[in-house]
């Protein structure tokens, strides 16, 4: 494969959010040195000049390194010969999905902007979804949700936010993300307990009752949230604690057993104490 046809699968891969990675032989014989092999979770493509079976030996060793989307140096052999390779990941930014363009979606879009995550705003009401409104987002999306949630890759870096207008859109973008066997890091619905209830009521003749677990519902952080932005808070509050596998309780919590420790035991002395 020529270079600018595998540095254009690369783009593609990155676009489409797709878990992909780039070697280059850093040490090898002098006419692998400098070439790249592109990892993707199905397949590999390698450079003019890498040999079919190389680039399956390649992939194989990289197999870890990959899932694990870590950057890094790494020494290999292969029928009798030693390479040096530099595996080079391109992991996906977290991508949220809001559905759902009212008052509680814009500043959810704005705080998802600034912790780094990839927009996509869905909603079938044009004079809500456009740029004056969203103009952090990265992708807009003036669609029905059942038209939108029937082709779009779902991953373990995908968020998915039920900001609807109506528990009936919520039962069916429900219908779609659960019937499919890929599913996303994270979803996330909004309503009130009677609204949740028949969301559920609706959902339950289809699916197993240990389906709705993976559902943070009503979502957010009970942090006393009222205004759309304080919502926006609460939300990505519980989205950073399930990324971070943590369980969101307050950090001064530990900071308290310390004190009654009296900020000794456990702890190491910095400097000369006397």
């Amino acid at each position: 494969m020529k270079k600018e046809v595998l540095y254009h699968k690369l783009s593609e891969a990155i676009l489409n959010r797709t878990t992909v990675s780039l070697v280059t032989f850093t040490e090898a014989s002098p006419e692998l040195i400098g070439k790249r092999i592109l990892l993707l979770s199905e397949t590999a493509y390698g450079e003019k000049g890498v040999s079919d079976d190389l680039i399956r030996a390649t992939a194989a060793f990289c197999a870890p390194s990959f899932s694990q989307q870590n950057t890094s140096s790494l020494d290999f052999q292969w029928q009798n010969k030693r390479y040096t390779i530099f595996h080079e990941a391109f992991p996906p930014s977290p991508h949220l999905i809001i559905t759902g363009a009212g008052h509680v979606g814009e500043p959810v879009a704005q705080m998802g902007y600034m912790l780094g995550f990839s927009v996509t705003v869905v909603d079938d009401r044009p004079s809500f979804v456009n740029k004056e409104r969203f103009s952090c987002a990265d992708e807009l999306c003036c669609q029905s949700f059942h038209s939108y949630f029937q082709n779009v890759p779902l991953q373990n870096s995908t968020y998915i936010l039920l900001l609807t207008r109506g528990h009936q859109f919520d039962v069916l973008i429900l219908q779609q993300l659960l019937s499919r066997k890929d599913r996303p890091a994270y979803i996330g619905m909004i309503g009130s307990r009677r609204r949740i209830a028949g969301v559920f009521e609706q959902l339950r003749n289809d699916f197993p009752e240990e389906t709705f677990t993976h559902i943070h519902t009503p979502v957010g952080l009970d942090i006393g949230a009222e205004t759309p932005a304080e919502i926006a808070v609460s939300i990505f509050a519980e989205i950073l604690a399930v990324r971070n596998k943590k369980n969101g309780e307050p950090l001064s919590s530990h900071i308290r057993e310390l004190a009654k420790k009296g900020f000794r035991k456990g702890t190491k002395r910095c400097g000369n104490t006397k």
